[in-house]
């Protein structure tokens, strides 16, 4: 009996909760309503209401015109092709086949026909014509050296405290410090360039002042992996050489570049095991290269490996040297 008296009170507390007089049905009722509507509205914008067409002709005409405004000042686009080329020579075309438009070629032509001459790598970087991310693409096809060997500042030759590559000292009579010259710790004298280094061996390189024996071994060795150098600041790469900065330094004085001694990889027949054997490659980007060939077909031009994924910028400007789609 309890227990059915207590539900019953439960019952009644429940009835004395929704007991409404009218005025209280009716704002619920308008609320619910209310409610309803809003629901059914968001609804309706959300999923049910037709796209509006909008006249965007306006808008497009605009782009086209910017388009054509930007295609005038840039000049027509070309497909980049890469290739060795001396730009003291260098035609028209083949200046835009390398991706200069007509208003950089205007450039240096202007500059040729006024009697000036590309002697170095560097001149053609001082063009203000050139940016500095085409330089940086062209540098290693330029059929130019590095720098230019200087005058020797020695009459008769250089004595033999400079060809051993020491450093000079006078010293006063008396044999106090007073009066002591001491040449700079990164000085590198200036001695006319005699060996090519893409075709040289260990013994011609140990002739030259200041290379030793694991110098020479280390730059033939990652010589041959590269397949040669295409330019002279590759060398601080070799092992050896990689934290040695005046090493390098005076390397590059003493010695020339033949970049079309440099052996390619025919990118279109290779396997992932010749390809994956490059310093630049390895195995980590051969495969995925070789993959995307298999995919999309032989490679039109060298610029489409850039179409591959792993393929960034910077690794397409030291590996597209050395590859070939012969």
């Amino acid at each position: 009996m309890e227990h059915k008296r207590r539900w019953a009170d439960r019952r009644e507390q429940l009835k004395d909760l929704f007991d409404l007089h009218r005025g209280e049905r009716r704002g619920v009722l308008a609320l619910m309503v209310l409610l309803i509507g809003a629901a059914g509205w968001v609804v309706y914008e959300q999923w049910l209401r037709p796209p509006d067409r909008q006249d965007l002709s306006v808008q497009r005409a605009r782009v086209e015109a910017w388009i054509a405004s930007r295609s005038e000042a840039q000049g027509d686009s070309v497909r980049i092709r890469l290739f060795p080329f001396d730009p003291n020579s260098n035609t028209r075309e083949e200046w835009r086949s390398l991706g200069l438009t007509d208003r950089q070629v205007d450039g240096i032509e202007r500059y040729l026909g006024k009697g000036g001459r590309f002697r170095t790598k560097r001149d053609l970087r001082r063009m203000y014509t050139i940016k500095p991310e085409q330089f940086a693409m062209l540098e290693p096809y330029i059929q130019l050296p590095d720098s230019l060997a200087g005058k020797s500042r020695w009459k008769d030759g250089p004595p033999a405290w400079e060809r051993a590559g020491q450093r000079s000292e006078a010293v006063v009579a008396d044999g106090s410090d007073e009066g002591r010259i001491r040449e700079p710790a990164n000085y590198v004298p200036d001695v006319p360039r005699s060996v090519e280094v893409n075709s040289a061996d260990t013994t011609a390189l140990i002739a030259l002042p200041g290379i030793g024996p694991a110098f020479a071994r280390g730059i033939v060795k990652y010589r041959d992996l590269l397949g040669g150098f295409v330019s002279l600041d590759q060398l601080a790469e070799v092992y050896v050489l990689k934290d040695k900065p005046d090493a390098v330094l005076r390397l590059k004085q003493l010695l020339i570049l033949d970049p079309m001694a440099v052996k390619r990889i025919p990118i279109n027949t290779c396997t992932v095991e010749e390809l994956a054997v490059h310093p630049y490659v390895r195995w980590k980007l051969a495969k995925p290269l070789i993959a995307y060939r298999t995919q999309h077909g032989p490679f039109k031009e060298l610029a489409d490996l850039q179409g591959c994924a792993a393929i960034d910028a910077e690794v397409f400007r030291k590996l597209a040297p050395y590859l070939t789609l012969e």
